[in-house]
């Protein structure tokens, strides 16, 4: 049998594998731990605990219009489907997102890093290039 922990916003904080008989679950429910018995071959990284099920983290919806863009300050790359409101993270800062939309421009070339994480989505990423 395996279990999967969470908190209380669901996400699944670690698992254990074994022999757990009834008396045992009780035990680790008087206790205050909250779990849920999973099916083998779940996954820690890619489901999280609604209701009491482990259920599929969802994927948002993002969409990049580009990658690569030229240092003129007017060419933009556009991030789309993001969950309304969001942070994103451009080389580790964190931008806030109130529409769904990131529009980004810049004026040197350099390359840019940028990251979703926001639970319980599934994490997103691009490498932006600013030639």
């Amino acid at each position: 049998m395996q279990l999967f922990y969470h908190d209380d916003a669901g996400r699944i904080t670690g698992g254990v594998s074994g022999a757990f008989s009834p008396d045992d679950l009780d035990d680790l429910r008087s206790r205050g731990f909250s779990f849920v018995v999973v099916p083998g071959g779940a996954s820690m990284a890619t489901n999280y605990v609604v209701d009491g099920e482990l259920v599929a983290r969802p994927v948002a919806p993002i969409a990049i219009n580009r990658t690569e863009i030229p240092a003129d300050k007017r060419s933009k790359v556009k991030i789309t489907g993001l969950p309304v409101p969001c942070v994103v993270h451009i080389d580790g800062q964190p931008v806030s997102v109130e529409d769904g939309l990131l529009e980004l421009t810049a004026e040197m070339p350099a390359t840019y890093w940028v990251v979703f994480d926001q639970f319980p989505f599934m994490p997103w990423s691009a490498e932006i290039t600013v030639i």
